[in-house]
């Protein structure tokens, strides 16, 4: 199982790639996606609750 440290590079480069076909640009739409889903699944709400109200009311 990847860190989220791991995930966040994973999503780093996978925004930054730049596709040469139509199939290869749905497969790192696709990647990036599911890269997303995997960080916001491990990451406990909770804990960052306050840090996340306080960036929506600035």
């Amino acid at each position: 199982m990847k860190t989220v440290h791991e995930l966040f590079s994973e999503l780093d480069y996978w925004e930054e790639y730049t596709p040469n076909s139509t199939m290869s640009r749905i497969e790192k739409v696709n990647h990036i996606s599911r890269v997303k889903r995997e960080i916001a699944n491990r990451i406990n709400i909770e804990e960052y609750r306050g840090y996340i109200e306080s960036k929506e009311t600035n």
